[in-house]
């Protein structure tokens, strides 16, 4: 499942989400979805290449959050199959131009996640999501490309604001759903985010249904700064739900991530032969972790993390999605016991218009 936020009415929010639902091997139901909840701007003050950040004590490398109000531009690209040596691929994304963002400060009592004060007013060229799907006998590979363009800071600007020298991190949740018993795994240990574990980086974590591999994210590779070609290690980080300041991501700016959360568990029964009471809540999360850019500075960069599902080649019988909300354009791609479904969700709900003014704003807090 693919969704992305549009409106035909009003600049278009920028939110997407993507997830898969299938039997695993060991014949268990299960849903496996990530959402980028933030953009996170931090100073790696240690060095050790991630967002370090500690709510319960008070402590954190973040500086900035930066908030994506709204697009000028919306571009689909549909569905194109292509064979990669004898293997079919299907590849898809969306575009969002000429973005409308908020650089928040990163103060108490929201730290940034949900409204506060604007340190600066931003354009983001561009944020471009491609996917690449595979199959090969029983396991899915899902190639991601993030490009995320320039950032220019713009009027109304605070004095000595700048991101000169900072770095980038991508929060993102995954939201898990089975059958039986779920665990996760995070550089080869049991990593559970509601546990407060220390953040721990990885190359490699898996998402297990009754302990065997239903899902993995494989996670060793670079990142590429577009304007220079220059290429740095993404770290990746696994990381305990302190690691976000109490009731993280409420109030307007946050909306389609709540709405999209309900839209999936509602399709659960449909998509996934899951209950839709299932808990998708970020909050929730077993395996919250972020992606990282340590040399950054507001350069535009691309960068292709790869997923990994393992099923069962045994077909579960359950009803494909006999309704979608209208003005969804529906695309299924069949794969034996898998249906990757591709949607883009139009929104009559308008979108707050960045106003020019003179000073940097307050944005209000919902904590």
């Amino acid at each position: 499942m693919f969704l992305a936020l549009h409106s035909n009415q009003a600049d278009s929010p920028v939110f997407s989400f993507v997830g898969q639902a299938y039997n695993t091997s060991s014949g268990s139901r299960a849903f496996v979805g990530n959402a980028l909840l933030a953009m996170e701007v931090y100073n790696d003050t240690n060095n050790n290449g991630y967002l370090d950040a500690n709510y319960t004590s008070g402590t954190t490398e973040l500086r900035y959050t930066l908030i994506m109000n709204a697009s000028q531009t919306f571009t689909p690209h549909p569905v194109n199959k292509t064979l990669i040596n004898g293997t079919p691929h299907y590849g898809w994304g969306i575009t969002y131009g000429s973005i409308q963002a908020i650089l928040i400060n990163a103060t108490q009592p929201g730290y940034g996640y949900g409204g506060g004060m604007s340190a600066s007013y931003a354009m983001i060229d561009h944020v471009s999501m491609f996917y690449d799907y595979s199959v090969s006998g029983n396991t899915t590979f899902l190639k991601t490309s993030y490009q995320i363009g320039n950032v220019t800071l713009i009027p109304p600007r605070s004095p000595g604001v700048t991101l000169q020298g900072l770095s980038l991190s991508l929060l993102h949740a995954t939201l898990t759903v089975a059958s039986k018993q779920l665990t996760v795994e995070a550089g080869n240990a049991p990593y559970n985010s509601q546990t407060n574990q220390p953040a721990s980086s990885f190359n490699t974590a898996q998402v297990k249904v009754d302990d065997i591999v239903a899902y993995e994210f494989r996670f060793k590779d670079n990142y590429t700064l577009t304007n220079t070609l220059a290429t740095y290690p993404a770290v990746y980080v696994a990381s305990p739900i302190d690691s976000l300041p109490p009731n993280a991501f409420q109030g307007q700016y946050f909306t389609p991530l709540i709405s999209a959360e309900q839209y999936v568990g509602g399709q659960l029964p449909d998509i996934a032969g899951l209950p839709s009471s299932s808990n998708l809540d970020y909050s929730a999360t077993q395996f919250l972790y972020r992606i990282s850019y340590p040399v950054w500075s507001g350069q535009a960069l691309q960068h292709d993390p790869t997923y990994v599902a393992h099923f069962s080649a045994t077909a579960p019988n359950i009803p494909r999605t006999p309704g979608l909300p209208t003005g969804v354009l529906l695309v299924a791609v069949a794969t034996g016991s898998l249906a990757l479904v591709v949607a883009i969700m139009g929104l009559t709900r308008s979108r707050k218009r960045v106003q020019p003014t003179s000073e940097p704003q307050d944005l209000g807090q919902t904590m």
